[in-house]
């Protein structure tokens, strides 16, 4: 079981939910050492290694089965590597794993910061509907 920290669409429960099958804990949490920037003319973030002091924040997801761990490898594609990481979540740190973009698409990225209020706002429905899913 893997834990999975999330820091874009997949923070959010009406997309993880069109990703996973199981159900699963999950809590606030930070990641140290990234930042999240904003993909071109896409709704999505990408998180990429940062100044030490920056953060990200997001959602750790706990115990993650290995069907969902393969699901959530496909909805991501390979623009991101799934790599290490350590989350704190209110004052625990926790060995989890996050989508960290692959450094030979960082022509994607912007330099703006990923507004996660403007996706849960007006984003999130477009990327739902253009999203078609999994076979479940």
């Amino acid at each position: 079981m893997t834990h999975v920290f999330t820091y874009g669409s997949l923070m959010f429960e009406q997309v993880w939910n069109e990703v996973v099958r199981g159900i699963y804990r999950s809590c606030p949490g930070t990641v140290s050492g990234f930042v999240r920037r904003s993909i071109q003319h896409e709704h999505y973030p990408a998180m990429l290694p940062g100044p030490v002091s920056s953060k990200v924040e997001g959602v750790l997801y706990l115990d993650i089965d290995a069907e969902d761990l393969a699901r959530l490898d496909q909805f991501e594609g390979s623009i991101y590597d799934r790599r290490d990481v350590q989350v704190m979540t209110d004052n625990n740190s926790h060995a989890a794993q996050a989508y960290v973009l692959n450094d030979s698409y960082r022509n994607l990225v912007s330099e703006q910061e990923w507004d996660p209020e403007k996706f849960q706002d007006e984003g999130i429905h477009q990327f739902l509907g253009g999203y078609f899913g999994f076979d479940r």
